[in-house]
């Protein structure tokens, strides 16, 4: 679903003479497949925040693309980013490390070169050299010590979304374009004017700010190396002419290591990075690159990419990769790789449901939602929670292909009329149809109307009291709507549950013993005062806070209507929680 305010898939019809690239940008927006990629990038760019529902838009971006899943899950364990000696497995646990606006840049990046990759010959050399572009521009960044290497990699791979558009949607156009560039030895700005009327980056302008894209992208897109406004766009004019300069079709090693040189003189007014550091940028971006091919699994694409990296490697005096390195890179989902996955996402969800570890509980079930839909594998999985009243099992939050669609319905009274999902929980028993037993008359329409082919729920039960469930099907239309999970899977589901059981019943401890005592204030000195906070606040009014926080909200919200920095909210919060879990030792 996309979010209210985000802008619409149209544009305003003009007059193709005032404006050809208006008139190229209507024709692309009136295209079959346009739209959804659009719609995909909108959802992403407008996920703003690091907020619940925010993070759950991103996880479902993030999860429905495999290739896009390892890049998250590998830039949280990068050296940047890892904040322990711990690596992580979870998609989910990795955005909440790394926040909304990296992950909306990474998947912005990913979710360009899925769509365009792997059409005709011309498309896939192209989003090569914008990948390589983008891994040249993260690393470059790294090694000036930018802040946000995530964005330097954005303005990377959108770097040539204009003559990405037009190689796609206007082929013919795109033909003549090189034909007078390599034939005629028109320059491309020449041959673009001649034949579109505009060059390239102004329609990849264009459609950026149709999308919604930072202005740093657009910045990039223009940059070269005498006209760069920012360090920014210089790191992005500087890694674009870096991998023309490697990677040319017909460029040799010699002509490479020449170039390479150029390029860094070129730009070293502006970008002032070290020759060795340039060698360690470019074996750093094969890499990635390399990796990334190989987790999409398509031999034609890392073949090509072998051939190209093979002069790229020879002009910084590094040897070329053996066959036997790409081919150790390609992961094999084998059963041992399942098993290790489960095990891992089981691990980081029983981590973070530990109250001492300060997760909200909110980021436990999205957690658990993440374990269950990669872990199963399933389709959808949804967790739904008692209201206020304890009279409704309503949807809380879910994952999966079309769970935007999905969730609505699961609105259930907790009476005879609540339907399947309602009647299982009561049960307080896990149940997974067809396995356990065949679906009766009433669980079969229900599931028809949703077209779900199989259905498990599994009962979150606390205390003894029914606070909700954990839903997982297969769809009907699902590459496993014939597969039946085993024993195991199953098992593994449950366990997830039980381990959200137990983060519940832990903040709930945490929760009464923080409020038995509320008035005993802590002495001044203990916390240092942020800027701006009142020293007159009262322990009930600190603990007050705190539970909001142990409650779900973000730090940024309570802040916002508090006035309490977040700074002095985290204090508090880890001074409550220590006092707390001293009381129950």
């Amino acid at each position: 679903m996309m979010p209210a305010n985000a802008p619409h898939l149209q544009i305003d019809p003009v007059d193709p003479e005032e404006s050809p690239v208006r008139a190229r940008m209507s024709r692309i927006l009136e295209g079959s497949d346009f739209p959804a990629l659009s719609k995909q990038i909108i959802e992403t760019i407008s996920a703003l925040d690091d907020d619940a529902s925010s993070l759950q838009r991103l996880a479902n971006v993030v999860l429905r693309e495999y290739s896009l899943t390892l890049s998250v899950v590998r830039t949280a364990n990068s050296a940047h980013y890892r904040r322990s000696g711990r690596s992580i497995q979870s998609a989910t646990h990795a955005m909440m490390m790394l926040g909304a606006k990296t992950v909306r840049q990474l998947a912005s990046s990913l979710l360009l070169f899925e769509n365009f990759h792997r059409r005709s010959p011309a498309l896939k050399e192209l989003m090569l050299q914008s990948l390589l572009t983008a891994n040249h521009a993260r690393e470059v960044a790294n090694k000036l010590g930018m802040e946000e290497p995530e964005e330097a990699h954005l303005c990377g791979m959108f770097r040539n979304l204009g003559e990405v558009l037009i190689a796609c949607h206007f082929g013919e156009d795109y033909a003549r374009i090189q034909t007078m560039m390599h034939d005629e030895g028109k320059s491309e700005t020449g041959a673009t004017k001649a034949v579109l009327g505009f060059p390239y980056a102004d329609l990849g302008a264009e459609v950026s700010r149709h999308w919604g894209m930072p202005e740093t992208v657009v910045q990039g897109m223009r940059a070269r190396a005498s006209t760069s406004v920012s360090l920014s766009a210089a790191v992005t004019a500087f890694s674009h002419d870096l991998t023309l300069a490697l990677y040319h079709q017909e460029q040799t090693p010699d002509g490479a290591g020449v170039a390479l040189e150029e390029v860094i003189e070129r730009h070293s007014a502006k970008v002032k990075i070290s020759r060795e550091h340039v060698r360690e940028v470019i074996a750093s971006a094969l890499n990635e690159t390399r990796e990334l091919f190989s987790s999409l699994h398509i031999p034609s694409d890392r073949q090509r990419f072998k051939q190209l990296s093979e002069s790229a490697r020879s002009a910084i005096g590094v040897a070329a990769f053996e066959t036997g390195e790409w081919m150790a890179a390609t992961p094999e989902l084998s059963e041992d790789t399942a098993l290790q996955l489960r095990d891992r996402l089981r691990q980081e969800l029983e981590s973070a449901a530990d109250a001492s570890s300060g997760t909200a509980l909110g980021d436990v079930l999205l957690l658990a939602l993440e374990g269950a839909l990669r872990g199963g594998p399933f389709d959808r999985v949804i967790v739904c929670i008692l209201d206020a009243d304890k009279g409704r099992l309503v949807a809380r939050s879910g994952l999966g292909e079309g769970i935007e669609a999905l969730l609505p319905h699961f609105d259930f009274p907790m009476n005879i009329r609540g339907g399947p999902v309602v009647t299982a929980t009561q049960q307080r028993a896990p149940i997974y149809l067809p396995n356990d037993r065949s679906m009766n008359a009433i669980e079969a329409r229900w599931a028809g109307t949703l077209r779900v082919a199989q259905f498990g729920v599994f009962p979150i039960v606390v205390s003894g009291k029914i606070v909700g469930c954990l839903f997982v099907d297969r769809a009907m239309d699902g590459e496993m709507a014939a597969i039946t999970p085993d024993r195991a899977t199953l098992r593994y589901v449950k366990s997830l549950s039980e381990i959200v059981v137990t983060a519940i019943a832990a903040r709930r401890r945490l929760s009464t013993a923080a409020a038995v005592e509320p008035a005993r204030d802590t002495p001044k000195s203990a916390v240092p005062a942020a800027a701006g906070v009142e020293p007159s606040r009262s322990g009930a009014d600190r603990v007050a806070l705190v539970l909001q926080l142990l409650q779900g909200a973000s730090s940024d919200a309570v802040s916002k209507e508090s006035g309490v920095p977040v700074a002095q909210l985290e204090a508090w919060r880890a001074e409550v929680l220590a006092a707390a879990a001293a009381r129950l030792q």
